[in-house]
């Protein structure tokens, strides 16, 4: 990391208010089996972001939990002005994501993943980008994951820049601030790697739009554990995504993207 990209992560970040100029902001969480920590992460982006975004809307698009998510969003639905969707099956993150996508309707759309490992206040080093960038990734600086999580990301993230020429260090960051009339555009066409955004960012780099890669502080899951990165699942996950990556090679080639 640069000398000014370490100052300015120890900074504390303007709270706001947000560029009445640049357009509202959907906040976007894709929820699955959150029970125990989906009430503090909306309560805590919903309190730093009403009334400092003149145009804000919060959504989650919950991805049929087996847990009690579903009984403390309708809760959550009665006591603040959050759009909750509900599904009764599972249709995976991409699914969920592009789902929740489709439902914003202000002109930028703040998706952020609901396991509360990224500070709201966080948000403000981003959203000061919005004039010269299309996609403003919140670049996990450093990541607090366990070690294996770590080593396969940066394995993950390398074999990006290498098949497919891109030059971004965290591609499969959840903490992302996009122009809806692109994610719009792109987001249907995601289609080959199971987590969504790599793939998304991908996609964008090669159709010519502005992304930026902003350092924020990442923080280890306070609750539970994740429901996809089993050690049990990492062959599996690794095969599937080191396809897609092929596929998504071969698009990029044949100019298909």
């Amino acid at each position: 990391m640069k000398k000014n990209d370490l100052k300015k992560l120890n900074e504390m970040p303007l709270r706001g208010p947000a560029d009445p100029e640049l357009g509202g902001i959907s906040l976007i969480f894709p929820v699955h089996n959150e029970s125990f920590i989906i009430e503090q992460t909306i309560r805590n982006y919903f309190a730093e972001m009403h009334g400092r975004v003149q145009d804000f809307e919060l959504i989650v698009s919950e991805d049929g939990s087996i847990d009690d998510t579903k009984s403390v969003l309708e809760r959550l639905a009665k006591e603040l002005p959050i759009k909750v969707y509900m599904s009764n099956e599972r249709k995976g993150y991409q699914g969920a994501l592009k789902d929740a996508i489709s439902y914003a309707t202000k002109p930028w759309l703040f998706i952020v993943d609901s396991d509360y490992q990224f500070a709201v206040i966080d948000f403000w080093r981003l959203e000061s980008y919005r004039r010269e960038y299309d996609i403003i990734l919140g670049m996990k600086s450093p990541r607090r994951d366990p070690l294996y999580r770590i080593l396969l990301s940066k394995g993950y993230n390398f074999l990006l820049r290498l098949f497919l020429k891109v030059p971004y260090r965290d591609m499969d960051t959840g903490f992302r601030l996009i122009r809806r009339d692109v994610a719009n555009e792109i987001a249907p066409a995601v289609r080959y790697m199971s987590f969504f955004t790599a793939e998304f960012v991908v996609r964008a780099h090669h159709k010519g739009y502005r992304i930026l890669e902003v350092p924020v502080p990442h923080y280890a899951r306070k609750i539970g554990s994740t429901s996809i990165f089993y050690i049990s699942k990492l062959f599996m996950i690794c095969f599937h995504q080191f396809i897609g990556l092929l596929r998504l090679r071969n698009d990029i080639l044949s100019k298909k993207i």
